[in-house]
């Protein structure tokens, strides 16, 4: 757990070891959080305000795009309600989109290269999939999730119900009881799949090389309760790449998969943060996080960030492959985002102080569109670890 007294703020700061740049967190509002950009000294350089404040929902997951607009993922804590919007650089609201129903949306927002935003939305499995599993609590209630694709007009132009494609019976070896503190709808019983990560291939060697598997524009996503990456050919709806792990007995609640864009070092490969919130087959994943990269030709890791008990963030949290080498990684259950070289030496630490805490955060050079250009470059001073 964490100590009750810290230093909060950036704690560790060696400039010319890290990718300076502005990083994408939570901000403490007048009404709930706002979402903002701080320097590598953590100071807040820019603020986008929420629509409706707390009311509308908490922010889930906060993306700056290259023309200045923040695509934000809004999900209230009924189970029922959420949306998605766009905020330009000013801080207006541009574009939202909420999905009808009885769908839920949570956990990922992505823009394609299309325009279009994939989403994640829970719905209820259907009566006759549902009354197949085996236990007779899954058969009373059970939930899986749905991806789609959403038009700038808000149509849905593609979606993949996870229902149709899996095994009902499918599921982790040791689920959590009824009555634990997430609620009995986010039980491993009969919140079945709940995906957390989505995103759509970018171009990359292997389909460069001719394996059709890695067509860009296919569907990365991450299924925490079934412990599973999964990649669907978008065409045939196919699943045609799986990974579980063997890394101290495979992957255990992981979040924010996503394979590597070109150009960045470790390009094709997968990025995982592997969370350990509940290992089934390896006694040293207990209480152990780690940051994996995977080739997913070979399915063999190829680097690893793994501080066994010292690094742990059951729930939540990200990772990203930063243009230098680096790895930028946020330990979001100890409010704790660092920066680490290859070797695995820390360059950058910020520690949050009291909530909010992002559950997803990202760094964006000083040069990512005319909008941060504009910010220009701010001064950078250098924070010892012991200081």
């Amino acid at each position: 757990m964490p100590v009750s007294i810290y230093p909060k703020g950036t704690t560790i700061y060696n400039p010319e070891s890290c990718y300076n740049g502005y990083t994408v967190v939570l901000l403490p509002g007048q009404d709930g959080p706002d979402v903002g950009l701080i320097d590598m000294n953590g100071t807040p350089v820019r603020r986008w305000t929420m629509d409706g404040g707390r009311e509308k929902g908490s922010v889930q997951r906060a993306r700056l795009l290259p023309d200045g607009r923040m695509l934000v993922l809004r999900t209230a804590g009924n189970l029922r309600d959420g949306c998605v919007e766009e905020y330009d650089w000013e801080g207006r609201l541009v574009w939202e989109y909420a999905p009808p129903g009885d769908l839920w949306p949570h956990h990922d927002v992505e823009k394609t290269a299309t325009g279009n935003a994939l989403i994640i939305c829970r719905e209820s499995v259907p009566d006759a999939i549902r009354r197949q599993a085996k236990e007779p609590e899954r058969r009373e209630a059970l939930y899986s999730d749905v991806i789609q694709e959403i038009s700038p007009e808000g149509k849905v132009v593609w979606e993949w119900h996870q229902y149709e494609h899996l095994d009902i019976n499918r599921r982790v070896a040791i689920s959590a009881a009824v009555d634990w503190r997430g609620g009995p709808q986010n039980n491993t019983l009969c919140d079945w799949t709940h995906t957390n990560t989505i995103q759509a291939l970018p171009e990359n060697r292997w389909h460069d090389a001719g394996d059709a598997r890695f067509n860009p524009g296919n569907l990365l996503m991450s299924l925490r309760a079934l412990d599973v990456v999964l990649l669907v050919d978008r065409d045939t709806q196919k699943i045609v790449w799986e990974y579980t792990g063997d890394y101290h007995g495979g992957m255990s609640g992981q979040h924010d998969s996503h394979m590597i864009e070109k150009g960045l070092p470790g390009e094709g490969n997968v990025l995982i943060f592997d969370n350990g919130a509940s290992p089934t087959r390896d006694l040293a994943h207990c209480a152990c996080s780690y940051v994996i990269e995977v080739n997913p030709v070979t399915n063999r890791v190829v680097w690893v960030y793994d501080r066994e008990e010292l690094f742990h963030s059951n729930f939540t949290s990200s990772c990203q492959r930063l243009p230098n080498g680096n790895t930028l990684i946020l330990e979001a259950r100890h409010g704790r985002l660092f920066e680490v070289a290859v070797e695995g030496e820390i360059v950058w630490e910020h520690v949050f102080g009291p909530p909010p805490r992002a559950q997803r955060a990202y760094r964006y050079g000083y040069d990512y569109g005319p909008q941060m250009q504009s910010l220009g470059n701010p001064q950078e001073r250098s924070v010892m670890g012991d200081s």
